[in-house]
């Protein structure tokens, strides 16, 4: 069995125990980790020996792209990366293990979704790819190979390798990258335009594979292939799979539109949509915005501290609110008591109609108006889209004794440093007059 000769043993501390996948980048194997307990799984790079070293430089930089796309998201829909390193000649990443199989079985393989399911699976798709645009990524590879369902039903996106990041300049790539079968027309082209509807094109595409069990397109060659994408409709899902309900239909339809802006303009629309079409998937949103909740304040310096129980009490306990950039969240002046945590986004704090100060994710606010409830002495204007966790003594309440015992000492330990920060910007104003 070749195979089993050529599968490593052991790379670094994990220990590998079968070949679970393989794709262009590389194989995946399932894994152990002995330091904490769990089982991984591990995609090493394929070899690149008899390669020169710009070419081996290039290929590892694509591999560990991955890394720095998936790394920094967390969110129940997106496949989580735990590590990544080398291992003598080997390049390896290691990422959250999904006891499941890919969307890929459910159109060529031996099983079958029915509509319902299918709504459900690109429902809880949709939830993650709008927390991935959130974070400024294009996925720009969105296929059923790339997308795991585990046996209790949840999604995970993955294989974030070619994902393109938003760091702020403007370019365009010039070679075709990923799976053109689900790719939409723009990234075929040669100016190769990448947008969020990008992403939400390859979903469509994904949801019309898994309904009518068959890609939306096939064609001999790569020439054909870009033609029909670019200028042919697909066969209707309807006719392709008459259990399709119409309104599902029109959903797919929206969603692979060719030009970018006949499509959804946010993942976040696609997944209303879904929504309003079946009242029954609310419980999965409920589901799946707690765990995008948990794992928000789970990476919080402020609640570092906290074991997974009281994370989840504390956000049983508390509110969250969105803000647009612009709004303001509390007024200078205001009688209001709560005490919010910056979860996601940036505020500006203004007094006197002058902004005298900026904070970030993770930062606190209103924790004088909490304890004394006196007025608010400043306003807050949210810089971005704002995400914050609201707490008050009566939703806290309701946690443990000990969970509420912790919360509180951490309150207190931010307030007596941001009162010290303060007493320190004073002495240094007072010093600074004194010396003019």
């Amino acid at each position: 069995m070749p195979e089993k000769s050529q599968r490593p043993t052991k790379i670094a501390k994990y220990e590998i125990k079968r070949r679970i996948g393989r794709g262009a980048m590389g194989v995946v194997y399932e894994a152990f980790d002995p330091f904490v307990q769990r089982t991984v799984a591990i995609k090493v790079a394929h070899s690149a020996a008899e390669l020169d070293d710009a070419t081996k430089q290039k290929l590892r930089e694509g591999f560990f792209a991955e890394v720095y796309s998936a790394g920094r998201m967390h969110h129940p829909s997106v496949v989580s990366v735990y590590d990544a390193g080398q291992e003598a000649d080997l390049n390896y990443i290691v990422m959250e293990f999904i006891d499941g199989m890919t969307l890929q079985e459910y159109v060529t393989g031996g099983k079958t979704l029915t509509p319902n399911q299918v709504v459900d699976v690109i429902y809880q798709c949709a939830k993650g790819l709008d927390y991935v645009h959130r974070e400024g990524i294009i996925h720009r590879d969105l296929k059923p190979g790339n997308i795991m369902l585990s046996n209790e039903g949840e999604v995970k996106i993955m294989d974030f390798s070619i994902a393109h990041v938003d760091v702020g300049f403007e370019g365009h790539d010039t070679e075709v990258l990923g799976s053109p079968m689900y790719m939409p027309p723009e990234q075929l082209s040669e100016e190769k335009r990448l947008v969020a509807q990008s992403d939400i094109y390859s979903l469509g595409a994904v949801m019309y594979a898994l309904l009518a069990r068959k890609a939306p397109y096939k064609a001999s060659s790569l020439e054909s292939l870009i033609y029909k994408i670019s200028n042919l409709e697909p066969q209707p899902v309807m006719e392709a799979n008459p259990e399709v309900p119409e309104h599902i239909a029109d959903i797919v339809e929206k969603a692979m539109q060719k030009i970018i802006y006949d499509r959804y303009e946010s993942a976040y629309l696609l997944a209303k949509d879904l929504s309003n079409s079946f009242g029954r998937l609310r419980g999965v949103g409920e589901r799946i915005d707690m765990q995008e909740k948990w794992k928000t304040l789970r990476f919080l310096a402020f609640f570092k501290d906290f074991s997974d129980e009281q994370i989840t009490e504390v956000v049983n306990a508390s509110e969250w609110k969105e803000f647009e950039k612009g709004e303001i969240i509390v007024t200078e002046g205001e009688q209001e008591t709560a005490f919010y945590i910056i979860a996601k986004g940036g505020v500006d704090v203004v007094k006197n109609g002058q902004a005298v100060g900026a904070m970030k994710q993770g930062d606190c606010f209103g924790e004088i108006a909490f304890l004394t409830r006196q007025p608010r002495n400043a306003t807050i204007v949210a810089r971005t889209e704002v995400s914050l966790m609201s707490v008050s003594t009566s939703l806290m309440e309701q946690a443990s004794t000990e969970t509420q015992l912790r919360y509180y000492r951490i309150f207190l330990e931010n307030l007596i440093a941001r009162l010290s920060q303060a007493t320190d910007k004073l002495v240094e104003a007072e010093k600074a007059i004194s010396d003019s």
